[in-house]
């Protein structure tokens, strides 16, 4: 709410000449602030991209079951953390079965917790290799051209994921909820034992480079972007987005009340990450990713360049020169609390 406001002071921009070209506040820099994310995403985006291996990708997304999202609001942190470690554990398990592969692949894990309506849905977006390096250093390929089947990827998430949370239960580490009984929960639990979950299998990519820019612009920014939101009335919040189910911009009308709830539902837990870099594409792996890279014809990961404002505002065409003397525009200068921002303003009109 402070984002780009008096409270959080401001900053001015110069010349190499020391021209003054502009004064805006400050950003606040929080993941889940849509107004200030786009650096950071576009930073994250180049990391992912750096790490990518030249082959085909697939795109997966494992769901929670709508029953247990009142487990998830009483148990913030520990379902997060039990909903990447099962995910995880699941595509590590059937990637070092022989029948599937027998390697160790490269895959990014990035966590979701709204639907386009912003209604509370947690899933978590994979992006994984297609084949992996062996424990004799060679690259693999999986035996099928899905991979894994979809079928046994959902039992064995399933498993894991109730087992988590029954084990917690066991241990009195879990919050029950309120109205709720111990028994109620094992009985949930058991139930949705006996179900399918969703896990969507998107055909694979050829590469892995369209899906890492599609999760770029949700590492950062929230659950809704500023734009999405078209009007705002004494009692009501108008807003946009493109429905999955029909392909079209559809529009709702929510409270105040109703949509502060579904948009705090969406705020990034304190210090819990959003995703995870798993296999050949976690930091620790470099060496085997790289052995990878060049099975794969490619050249060893480099250092990214510190991909910073100016070159993002390159990027976006917004970098113009200075007004006085047509210099480039490269310094920030953070501005004295003592100095108002409407009279530097002032300087740059006159």
């Amino acid at each position: 709410m402070r984002c780009r406001t008096e409270a959080l002071g401001g900053h001015s921009l110069y010349c190499e000449d020391g021209h003054l070209n502009g004064v805006w506040y400050n950003s606040c820099k929080h993941r889940s602030c849509p107004q200030c994310s786009a650096l950071k995403s576009e930073q994250w985006q180049q990391k992912a991209e750096s790490l990518l291996l030249n082959c085909k990708h697939h795109h997966w997304i494992f769901t929670l079951p709508h029953d247990l999202h009142a487990i998830w609001r009483f148990n913030r942190a520990f379902c997060q953390q039990l909903l990447f470690q099962s995910v995880r554990e699941t595509l590590q398990q059937l990637s070092r079965d022989p029948r599937y592969l027998a390697a160790t692949p490269g895959f990014i894990l990035t966590l979701h917790t709204w639907a386009r309506n912003q209604t509370f849905h947690p899933h978590i977006h994979c992006v994984i290799s297609h084949g992996g390096l062996d424990a004799a250093g060679k690259w693999r390929v999986p035996k099928r051209e899905s991979y894994l089947p979809a079928k046994v990827m959902m039992m064995i998430f399933r498993g894991k994921y109730l087992g988590g949370l029954k084990e917690a239960l066991a241990a009195g580490e879990l919050v029950i909820p309120t109205n709720e009984r111990e028994q109620q929960v094992i009985n949930l639990c058991n139930k949705w034992g006996r179900k399918d979950w969703v896990i969507h299998c998107v055909k694979p990519y050829k590469h892995g480079q369209g899906v890492a820019k599609y999760l770029a612009r949700y590492i950062r920014g929230g659950a809704i972007k500023n734009s999405q939101i078209i009007h705002l009335g004494e009692h009501h919040v108008r807003f946009r987005y493109k429905s999955h189910q029909t392909q079209q911009t559809e529009y709702l009308n929510l409270s105040h009340e109703q949509f502060m709830h579904r948009l705090l539902s969406h705020i990034a837990i304190p210090k819990k990450p959003h995703y995870q870099m798993v296999g050949l594409y976690h930091g620790k792996c470099r060496e085997k990713l790289n052995q990878a890279r060049e099975a794969l014809g490619q050249a060893e990961v480099e250092a990214l360049e510190v991909f910073n404002w100016e070159s993002f505002m390159e990027k976006k065409g917004s970098l113009a020169c200075c007004e006085q003397c047509g210099k480039p525009l490269n310094q920030l200068k953070a501005i004295d609390k003592t100095e108002n921002i409407a009279a530097l303003e002032l300087r740059i009109i006159h």
